[in-house]
């Protein structure tokens, strides 16, 4: 809770939690790929409280050893216990108290908690992940899963790795970019050769390497791709100049010329902004939305001041027929992100993983969103996490309690009408992000 209940927080949080939702950002590959554990510690710090735990001081070492299921609990409970005591009252540990309270009837982290949790781990199987999904009113996830194992994203482009119906998978942009991040990225020789076998065409020139890119995301829409997502702000900055074809192209062709060589940063930025603003005039042209990531980055030691979404200013006053999908609230720079948003008509703010990241912060947004930026324009949940559907759905319990004492400070302080408020929240949770991404068939 983030304030006194009150009758009106109460009956808005009652009505919050009846609407249905559009999950506009997991990583989840779909109930046939449900993370199992066999050891619960290793299954309670999945996830995004294991970066708390570093935070805090624990080590690499030590977070392997927790999560090595072949290790005995009451062995890392010591461990454990000690980093768990720090960190116990950030968001990411309260998903986890959330997890343990819901699931599994365990009140507090103990020893003994936890081996009782131990029993009953094997017990989750994929009917059980679509009823979590199901009792929750997800109606559908827009979920960027093909980048990484176990998605395929070449598989998905031959047809041979499909989603379950309500589950929308996007393009991950990163495999285009120049830069280090996916193996298979255009950064060097093989990583261009893999997009040229991706669109089934030689690549021999930058020129060509355009068209297979357009003709992969072609496809890919054809497949049922929903739009182009990219979190390059983790290797790079954000303020994507617009550079020209000759100065993009020599460096390109080094590429071509070498099998060994590879772009280093900065000196690839010439190329990566010239293609990232090619990826937006085909984003036009294929009436993709783009969902950018913007702000706090998982993980440590990386700088955020690099991934402001101010940055984006030019990017999109430049491509104004393209929507963008603004991640994570731009923590912790929000006032640069509710300007974007007011500023700009083609710009929509996508809140996932921001009430873990810091719950305050996302409900002065919310407050501060309805007073500056139309409610149209609000995407208020995604839970951005891998096929560990309870974290997903601990997550949404505490959006749900922060839209509802966001709407209910302002209903109570006069702003708006208790029933408008329960309109705002319809629309924030499921009728903005479905206009947004054309899901008509809701």
């Amino acid at each position: 809770m983030l304030q006194k209940r009150t009758a009106t927080f109460d009956r808005l949080l009652g009505h919050i939690e009846g609407l249905p939702v559009i999950d506009g950002h997991e990583h989840m590959m779909g109930p046939e790929y449900l993370l199992r554990f066999g050891e619960p510690i290793a299954a309670l710090i999945a996830g995004y409280v294991s970066h708390d735990l570093l935070s805090a001081g624990l080590d690499n070492q030590q977070l392997a050893v927790l999560q090595d299921e072949s290790v005995a609990t009451a062995d890392k409970w010591p461990l454990f216990e000690s980093y768990w005591q720090r960190c116990q009252h950030t968001a990411y540990a309260r998903v986890t108290k959330l997890v343990m309270r819901d699931v599994y009837g365990e009140q507090e982290m103990s020893l003994p908690a936890l081996e009782r949790i131990g029993e009953q781990l094997p017990d989750r199987d994929p009917a059980y992940y679509r009823k979590l999904m199901t009792d929750a009113q997800i109606r559908c996830v827009i979920t960027d899963a093909l980048g990484w194992p176990p998605g395929d994203f070449g598989a998905f482009l031959r047809g041979e790795q499909v989603f379950e119906s309500g589950w929308h998978p996007v393009v991950p942009l990163p495999f285009f970019h120049v830069l280090p991040h996916h193996e298979q990225s255009a950064r060097d020789w093989r990583g261009i050769q893999q997009i040229a076998a991706w669109a089934n065409r030689p690549i021999t020139s930058l020129d060509e390497f355009e068209a297979a890119v357009f003709e992969i995301l072609r496809l890919a829409k054809s497949r049922g791709a929903l739009a182009l997502k990219d979190q390059f702000a983790y290797n790079r900055t954000l303020a994507y100049a617009v550079a020209s074809k000759g100065d993009a192209e020599p460096l390109f062709n080094r590429l071509l010329n070498n099998p060994n060589a590879a772009l280093g940063w900065p000196e690839a930025k010439p190329l990566d902004d010239y293609l990232f603003h090619q990826y937006m005039r085909f984003a036009r042209e294929l009436d993709y939305p783009v969902q950018l990531h913007t702000g706090h980055m998982a993980g440590s030691f990386n700088r955020v001041d690099k991934a402001n979404a101010a940055l984006l200013a030019p990017v999109l006053e430049l491509h104004r027929d393209v929507r963008f999908d603004l991640f994570h609230g731009n923590w912790p720079y929000m006032g640069d992100i509710l300007f974007l948003a007011k500023n700009y008509s083609n710009v929509a703010l996508n809140l996932t993983w921001l009430y873990i990241i810091d719950p305050i912060y996302a409900q002065n947004m919310l407050e501060r969103a309805v007073m500056t930026v139309p409610h149209s324009k609000i995407h208020a949940f995604g839970g951005d996490y891998t096929d560990l559907p309870e974290r997903a759905l601990a997550h949404l319990k505490l959006a749900r309690h922060v839209m509802a004492a966001a709407l209910s400070n302002l209903a109570e302080k006069g702003w708006l009408e208790e029933a408008e408020a329960q309109h705002i929240a319809g629309q924030w949770l499921f009728d903005n992000p479905k206009r947004f991404f054309g899901l008509d068939h809701l």
